[in-house]
């Protein structure tokens, strides 16, 4: 028994190790601002890069992941999740539907990515800052 759970995490942790730019999990410590103002009920996770991807459920609920490659944020395409625990991307650089303004002009995300804090300006000029801990 304990030889079988012991291939079991050993098996686990390679496979996190290989796919460790797809694998996200769940940051309970983090936390996410929008203007200034602590959002309540989205979860975070990260991953082995600190893309950060952003989650909240039910009305008015999103989808959001930043990579460190393209630098702009979006709407996954395709995403696995584990409610409460882990998602999984279908690519390292994960495909996205990006965000845009509705009104005139190109829409500047202005992304800043450092080791614990993620910033983007969404399409309505809010600030949304992301903390990592």
């Amino acid at each position: 028994m304990k030889r079988g759970l012991l291939v079991v995490v050993l098996v686990l942790v390679g496979l996190i190790w290989v796919y460790r730019q797809r694998v996200f999990l769940r940051d309970p410590l983090g936390s996410v601002y929008r203007d200034d103002v602590k959002q309540d009920g989205v979860q975070l996770y990260i991953n082995s890069l600190n893309d950060v991807l952003l989650i909240k459920d039910g009305p008015g609920g999103y989808r959001m992941l930043v990579q460190g490659w393209d630098m702009v944020p979006g709407a996954p395409v395709r995403l696995t999740c584990m409610h409460w625990m882990a998602c999984l991307t279908e690519a390292d650089n994960a495909r996205i539907v990006a965000l845009s303004s509705n009104g005139p002009g190109t829409y500047d995300p202005k992304v800043t990515m450092l080791n614990h804090e993620v910033s983007y300006v969404d399409p309505s000029g809010a600030k949304v800052r992301v903390l990592i801990r």
